[in-house]
């Protein structure tokens, strides 16, 4: 399988994605934001359509629609204040919307290609963007960690604390709606938005601190990703969905295994108190 470059290339997108997923997802998750993901998704698939019909490129397309659809969330959300998850409802729509009137001026082929990803056909530049974008969002993760988590824990708290919670914000928001673009490319538009929740959700079931929650997140995300490629190679599936349904099968193992667990435990305290 690692004899194929394409395959190699296709790994190492993987991981760099695996890590990059996570480190901006799980600050979407904890503050309760994880619907802009599929919004920003479905924005992503219209920046594609609009790239397709004029004859443009469609990564770049969709990432201008990615930022430009984060923009107008934030706004969205300014003016419906205490209806905020609104703003997430009207992007997605509109989305969705023009993606499907665009989808009439271009090939099926090309654009269905982007509904489940092309993770086998990475290009160069793509594989460029991956690379940068991971070392932007790790540097940016790293130098920013306490920052990061203190936004997270009390936004009122860390203003007067004198963090720059706004521009923290900002950065995370964009560099998020740059890696939904190119995530869509590459696992697919429809599939994107789970693989930002999913290892997160996984992490989460094991209730430690945020620390343990964004490292496991990051290797679940990994191991997800690696292992979701290699099955769909050998199975001749798709890989950005065969990824996504391996996530789930995890998710629902761990509730499986917590279940019996605390079923057990049960009948347990129960035989004692007999005693």
């Amino acid at each position: 399988m690692l004899t194929y470059k394409f395959m190699q290339i296709a790994f190492v997108v993987c991981i760099l994605l695996g890590v990059i997923i996570p480190l901006l997802g799980s600050s979407v998750v904890f503050k309760r934001l994880s619907s802009s993901g599929d919004a920003l998704a479905h924005s992503s698939l219209a920046g594609v359509a609009i790239g397709l019909a004029a004859g443009l490129n469609p990564l770049f397309i969709s990432i201008i629609a990615c930022i430009i659809s984060f923009f107008i969330i934030e706004l969205l959300r300014k003016k419906f204040n205490k209806f905020s998850e609104m703003g997430v409802a009207v992007v997605l729509s509109g989305a969705i919307g023009l993606a499907g009137i665009l989808s009439n001026f271009t090939t099926s082929s090309n654009f269905e290609s982007y509904l489940f990803g092309s993770i086998l056909l990475i290009s160069d530049i793509e594989l460029y963007l991956c690379i940068g974008l991971f070392v932007l969002v790790t540097l940016f993760s790293i130098i920013f960690y306490r920052q990061i988590f203190a936004s997270l824990y009390s936004e009122g708290e860390s203003k007067v604390a004198k963090i720059n919670v706004n521009l923290i914000q900002f950065i995370q928001d964009l560099l998020f709606s740059i890696m939904i673009a190119i995530s869509a490319k590459v696992v697919g538009s429809l599939v994107v938005s789970s693989l930002v929740v999913l290892p997160t959700a996984i992490a989460l079931q094991f209730k430690k601190g945020y620390r343990f929650t964004l490292f496991f997140s990051i290797f679940v995300s990994i191991f997800i990703m690696t292992i979701g490629l290699t099955i769909s190679y050998y199975a001749n599936l798709k890989p950005g969905a065969t990824i996504v349904m391996f996530a789930i099968c995890i998710l629902f193992l761990i509730f499986i295994i917590k279940g019996i667990s605390y079923f057990i435990k049960n009948i347990i305290r129960k035989k004692f108190k007999e005693i």
